[in-house]
C-alpha cells in the first residue's frame, strides 16, 4: 500500500489485516494522532486503553506491547516506536463539548473525525472509545495532577503497530488549536500512514 497522507486536522479510517502492520509517521514531529482500533466483525468491540492499562499495569506503552480491546482481546502489538513511549493513554479525545467549553462552537474535533472517518470507510459505531494519543505529552505530577505540554517528538518519529487480528483503524490528526498539544505555533499538521506486510 502507498503512503497515505491525513490533512492536519482531519481523519481516516482503514482496514488492517491480521500480521500486517500499520506505520503511523509524525511527519512533522509536532502532531498528536488519536488513534482506535475496532473488530470489522463486530465493532461493538474496541481498542481501550481501559483495559489495556489494566492488561499491562502500565500507564505508558513501550515496545513489545500488546493493545487489548474491551473484551481483553489482543488487537496490536507495538512492533517499533521512535519516540520512546512519549504518548498518552488517559484522555478523552476533543469533542465539541470541549470546544465548546472554550468558547469555540463548531471547531472541528476528533470526535466528529472518527465519526466521519467510520462511516466513510463503510463501518458503524455506537460509541466513539477514548483514543490512543500518539505522541501527547502528558505530564504527571506527584500522582495525582496532569498538564498538557507541547509534543516532545521530532520529525519523522513513527511508530509500528502489528494487527494480531483484522482490524479497522481510526487516525485523526488531531485538530487541537488552543491548548498546546500540538507543538510549534499549535497549527494541525499532516501525518502520514502505510498498510506494510
Amino acid at each position: 500500500m502507498a503512503v497515505i497522507e491525513i490533512p492536519g486536522g482531519d481523519g481516516a479510517a482503514f482496514l488492517v489485516k491480521k500480521d500486517q502492520a500499520v506505520v503511523i509517521t509524525n511527519t512533522f514531529g509536532t502532531q498528536v494522532v488519536d488513534t482506535w482500533a475496532l473488530n470489522p466483525e463486530d465493532t461493538d468491540e474496541y481498542f481501550s486503553v481501559e483495559h489495556t492499562r489494566r492488561m499491562l499495569s502500565s500507564l505508558f506503552l513501550k515496545e513489545g506491547d500488546l493493545l487489548y480491546s474491551n473484551r481483553r482481546t489482543p488487537m496490536f502489538r507495538l512492533e517499533k516506536d521512535t519516540a520512546d513511549g512519549h504518548h498518552d493513554m488517559l484522555c478523552a479525545c476533543c469533542d465539541p463539548w470541549l470546544y465548546k467549553h472554550y468558547g469555540h462552537e463548531g471547531h472541528r474535533s476528533c470526535y466528529d473525525n472518527f465519526r466521519m472517518a467510520v462511516q466513510k470507510a463503510g463501518y458503524d459505531a455506537a460509541v466513539v472509545p477514548n483514543p490512543l494519543n500518539l505522541w501527547m505529552n502528558v505530564n504527571i505530577a506527584d500522582n495525582q495532577s496532569m498538564t498538557l505540554e507541547r509534543p516532545v517528538s521530532t520529525p519523522g518519529d513513527h511508530v509500528i503497530l502489528r494487527a494480531l487480528a483484522d482490524t479497522v483503524v481510526v487516525l485523526s490528526a488531531c485538530p487541537m488549536d488552543i491548548t498546546p498539544v500540538n507543538g510549534g505555533d499549535g497549527t494541525p499538521q499532516p501525518v502520514h500512514y502505510e498498510v506494510i506486510t
